[in-house]
């Protein structure tokens, strides 16, 4: 598992007589390298998504357009963010860490209120 601090988007256009297949890539990184440590790569809908690897130090996950502005959402609204991937399954994906329901920031700032 590793921590997300930084991200760049680049979204692909393609012209009618192209083979790309891939519409989207968010490189992801973290303090300690210029290199990304993880890439999301996005994929056209109906068309075959590669299995996630690892590259050395680098993780990378494909996911299919459709999951495009979620995974994006993410990124821009949550802190902490991170990326896991287990080498034996291939299986990938980023999460946030835990934050508290809104109710219960609602709750103590009222106490606050009363209390100070």
């Amino acid at each position: 598992m590793g921590l997300i601090t930084k991200y760049s988007a680049t979204l692909y256009t393609a012209g009618s007589e192209s083979n790309l297949q891939c519409k989207a890539i968010i490189n992801c990184y973290n303090d300690t390298q210029i290199t990304p440590v993880m890439t999301a790569s996005f994929y056209h809908e109906g068309y075959f998504i590669p299995p996630n690897s690892k590259h050395i130090d680098k993780v990378n996950l494909r996911y299919s357009i459709s999951e495009y502005d979620h995974f994006l959402d993410l990124l821009r609204n949550e802190k902490p963010v991170f990326y896991c991937y287990n080498e034996h399954s291939n299986v990938g994906y980023i999460r946030t860490g835990q934050e508290p329901v809104k109710e219960e920031i609602k709750e103590k700032s009222d106490m606050a209120q009363f209390v100070g």
